[in-house]
């Protein structure tokens, strides 16, 4: 009996360590068919999110990155009025007042100041971000990082096609103090605040040949061709023939503005000063866009007007790149394609 009781032990043993080996593996199996499916779940959820709300879109960004008008095709983190240009699929965003004061699209003229609002601008010395295809005249000359990349591409499409370099900027941004000074002391006719160059996109240019004659930039000869093609890089005469009473200054063809594409296109080929522009855009609201095809792409432009209560929101909708700015006199002006 005790061998026997002997042989039956290590059978019942070994017969309930199977059963609770069985028992592990099934609890393993479940929890593992469990774990899956939520992964699968989650990760087909986020996908759709992603791709709903704001997915970057890379084989734009390789197709536009040397685009003349200065898109900018990475995300960005930056403020959304003035921005360099994005790409998004839809993109919803609401905007404050101070942000209808930034952006290359703002008037700012003799009834309209400048409100110096932060983070609109980056300000280099174009001295020492110029290329070889111009000259400064002065180190202190200053203007955004973006109107000084689009000027140097302009000028050195210039410089290589014509075999010229004497092309040289004279003036850029100002401050409130500065402009003051001019015109108190008779050389400008706009007190401080009220003067273009605050927004640091404006420039004059001139003709400095190696003799040593300066004069202002006239388009004439090689030279007509910087005019008849500065819109192809975001660059508009600021004050132009035939638009004083838009402006309040008389024609002068040597201040050029940084408004970036598509406007700077759409202007120059209907002959607008950007005070028009900006009057023209208010009859375009999201509900009835402008359409601007500037040969590589068609853009939709509209114009919002600033909400009186609380922000502006802006819905922009499935896009490839987008650009918005304010306008500095009540309302935002949005483009995309």
């Amino acid at each position: 009996m005790e061998q026997q009781n002997r042989n039956r032990q290590p059978v019942r043993r070994s017969t309930s360590r199977g059963k609770r080996r069985k028992i592990r593996y099934d609890r393993i199996l479940i929890a593992l068919a469990i774990l899956v499916a939520i992964l699968t779940l989650l990760g087909s959820c986020t996908c759709s999110c992603v791709q709903c709300v704001c997915a970057p879109s890379e084989s734009t960004s390789t197709e536009k990155e040397t685009d003349k008008s200065g898109a900018k095709t990475e995300s960005t983190s930056e403020s959304a009025t003035g921005v360099p240009i994005t790409p998004q699929n839809a993109v919803s965003m609401t905007l404050t007042e101070e942000d209808m004061h930034k952006g290359p699209l703002v008037v700012v003229n003799e009834s309209t100041a400048y409100q110096f609002p932060d983070d609109d601008v980056k300000l280099v010395s174009v001295y020492e971000k110029r290329n070889g295809s111009y000259s400064v005249s002065s180190i202190d000359v200053q203007l955004d990082e973006t109107v000084v990349n689009q000027l140097n591409l302009l000028l050195s499409e210039f410089s290589t096609i014509y075999g010229n370099d004497d092309i040289q900027v004279t003036s850029g941004y100002r401050s409130k103090l500065d402009q003051q000074t001019r015109y108190s002391n008779g050389s400008s006719i706009f007190p401080g605040g009220y003067s273009d160059y605050h927004t640091a996109r404006s420039l004059d240019l001139c003709i400095y040949p190696d003799s040593g004659m300066s004069s202002y930039y006239v388009p004439s000869g090689d030279y007509a061709w910087i005019t008849e093609h500065a819109a192809d890089f975001g660059f508009v005469v600021r004050y132009p023939d035939g638009k004083i009473d838009y402006t309040g200054v008389n024609p002068r063809a040597y201040t050029f503005h940084y408004v970036g594409m598509p406007h700077s296109a759409y202007m120059y080929k209907n002959d607008l000063c950007l005070e028009e522009y900006v009057a023209k855009l208010k009859d375009y609201p999201s509900t009835s866009p402008l359409n601007v095809d500037t040969g590589s792409a068609v853009w939709t432009v509209f114009y919002v007007e600033l909400s009186p209560i609380g922000g502006t929101v802006i819905n922009i909708p499935s896009c490839q790149e987008y650009t918005i700015s304010g306008d500095n006199m009540g309302g935002f002006i949005v483009a995309y394609h």
